[in-house]
């Protein structure tokens, strides 16, 4: 173990790590006084517990906050002496107005006397009970009345939450879809759903030809019946049947698809 002695010696002679054992020492010794002073029996030796600085740590908070809590009830303790002596002086000052043929104490005077002589938590519930009462529009502050009361309350607080929560849910989902719409409109908007400029040209164009056909289409009509007309039941040729059929069938779709380009370019005008 020799080769450990100078680690050893240079953490003992540090002066930092001298200054930080004083500083815990200064503590702990504090911290027992203390606890030695909570307890009779604790004057001669207190309990076993682990030290270490996490156990320090806690019990220098709890020092901090009993000393301050001592200290907020001495400044209590003195605003309370302060207090009765000024009544007690109050009252010794005061001439004695009532003899056995006075008066006799109003309700007034009685309620008062009643009040000044209650202690601390004593006046302290009494003031919570009377702005209880006064929230709750009561006359009479009984406690089984003002027990129903907060019951009601507490029912109506927990209906308020819940039609919070729902109507916040409402608002998020009205919030998607404005966002929706609004990127919805934008897409529409953009460059990939505009017209061709030369829309207009197209549409005269595609009316043109379908004038064109549609003049077309009695003369070729008159032609068939006359065709018909001419050759005779029996020298009725099949192929020229045949190929005036399918002439008449593809203007037919010729015309269909003029219409159906006609109504497609209709239909981007109006967007």
């Amino acid at each position: 173990m020799a080769h450990r002695l100078p680690d050893n010696s240079a953490a003992i002679f540090s002066p930092s790590v001298a200054r930080i054992a004083a500083s815990t020492a200064r503590d702990w010794s504090y911290v027992d006084a203390w606890l030695a002073s909570k307890s009779p029996a604790w004057k001669s030796s207190l309990p076993p517990f682990e030290r270490n600085q996490d156990t320090l740590k806690a019990l220098l908070a709890l020092v901090s906050i009993n000393e301050a809590a001592d200290e907020q009830r001495r400044l209590l303790a003195r605003v309370d002496a302060t207090a009765l002596q000024g009544l007690s002086a109050h009252d010794k000052a005061e001439p004695a107005n009532n003899n056995s043929g006075g008066t006799a104490l109003t309700k007034g005077h009685l309620l008062d006397a009643i009040e000044h002589s209650l202690p601390k938590d004593g006046a302290s519930a009494l003031n919570v009970l009377t702005a209880v009462a006064s929230e709750a529009a009561t006359a009479s502050p009984d406690p089984d009345h003002i027990g129903r009361l907060m019951l009601r309350l507490q029912g109506t607080i927990y209906g308020a939450e819940q039609t919070a929560a729902r109507v916040d849910a409402f608002e998020r989902h009205l919030q998607r879809e404005t966002e929706a719409a609004e990127e919805l409109l934008h897409t529409l908007q953009s460059d990939c759903y505009k017209p061709p400029s030369d829309l207009a040209k197209q549409n005269l164009d595609v009316q043109r030809r379908i004038k064109t056909v549609s003049a077309q289409l009695p003369d070729l009509h008159d032609r068939v019946t006359a065709l018909g007309a001419s050759v005779t039941t029996p020298h009725i040729a099949i192929g020229d049947v045949i190929e005036l059929e399918q002439r008449y069938q593809a203007l037919i779709f010729h015309v269909r698809e003029l219409s159906e380009q006609i109504a497609a370019l209709s239909q981007q005008d109006a967007r």
